[in-house]
């Protein structure tokens, strides 16, 4: 009989609680914020395949369609109301006539009831894109209590911070049997967001005693074991 301890079963949806609050952490890499109704994702990245290939590398056509689609899929899964962008909303300023943009406007156009929100991060050089579109534009953090939303994950006296920047992911398993998979990390500061552009890397994190790491992959989250739980979540 095999006496260890059972796995908790994969999901699409995994609530935890933060600062007071449920959040609910989704396999789409977005974060859902029921009591406001929120949507958060951070490292959208817009156009940055488009960057890419511009400089002559090979790099697959088609992202910022299928991360719109995810987004689209994603508010009107949870109902949100409002969209809050943690920074890198594009990868760098576009031109007029970068060919997303106009796919971005009548997505926005679809979801024009949605409120959204974006806090500028390091790729976001400018505060407007050069077309026209409702999206409110934040430099620096934005405090909405119990939370403190910002691009780069620094501790603030305020309150929990949601951020991205770092594109989290860890190293499951050992030797030729590993892999580097996205994460959700709850540490001690707040909570991590995996980055939602389905064309980005991902720097690899340390979680310490008493953080909970949750894996997403093939449309389930997954709570790893951290090190102080005996887990390869490393």
């Amino acid at each position: 009989m095999n006496s260890a301890s059972p796995r908790p079963a994969p999901r699409a949806v995994v609530e935890i609680e933060l600062a007071g609050e449920i959040l609910e952490l989704r396999a789409d890499h977005s974060v859902y914020w029921p009591a406001k109704r929120t949507l958060f994702v951070a490292d959208t990245h817009f156009g940055k395949a488009g960057v890419f290939r511009r400089q002559g590398l090979g790099v697959p056509r088609g992202t910022t369609d299928t991360d719109l689609e995810r987004l689209g899929a994603a508010l009107n899964e949870t109902g949100a109301e409002r969209l809050i962008i943690l920074g890198d909303f594009v990868h760098a300023p576009p031109a007029a006539d970068a060919p997303w943009l106009a796919r971005f406007a009548a997505w926005r156009e679809r979801f024009a009831g949605v409120e959204m929100i974006v806090t500028r991060g390091n790729h976001d050089r400018a505060d407007r894109l050069p077309i026209d579109c409702d999206i409110g534009w934040h430099a620096g953090s934005l405090f909405e209590a119990p939370f403190v939303l910002r691009h780069e994950p620094e501790a603030d006296p305020r309150g929990a911070v949601l951020a991205g920047h770092i594109h989290p992911v860890v190293r499951l398993g050992d030797g030729s049997e590993s892999l580097r998979a996205p994460v959700f990390w709850r540490h001690a500061d707040g909570l991590m967001l995996p980055a939602f552009c389905s064309f980005a890397g991902g720097g690899r994190v340390s979680p310490r005693e008493g953080d909970r790491v949750f894996v997403v992959g093939e449309g389930e989250v997954v709570e790893a074991m951290t090190p102080d739980r005996r887990t390869r979540a490393q």
